[in-house]
């Protein structure tokens, strides 16, 4: 992957149609400021990313079902049940 900074692009926005992969850095301040995906390859890359979600939302559930079912444990043995 290539990387190339934003003041690059800002004086020269003909270089995105060369790109097809590349992190967008500002070498002043020496961070990421994200990532550019041609739109040839977007719809591969969305559909990954989607999927991503739907399994990170899927573990988020997961282990915040854990947690309640841990809090009502807990409730039971206070109460003297």
């Amino acid at each position: 992957m290539d990387s190339i900074g934003i003041t690059a692009l800002q004086s020269k926005p003909a270089l995105f149609k060369t790109l097809l992969f590349s992190e967008i850095v500002d070498k002043r301040e020496k961070r990421t400021l994200g990532y550019y995906i041609s739109s040839k390859y977007e719809k591969y890359v969305k559909e990954l990313i989607e999927k991503i979600e739907r399994e990170e939302k899927i573990r988020k559930l997961h282990i915040l079902k854990k947690h309640q079912d841990l809090e009502f444990c807990e409730i039971g043995v206070d109460d003297g049940i």
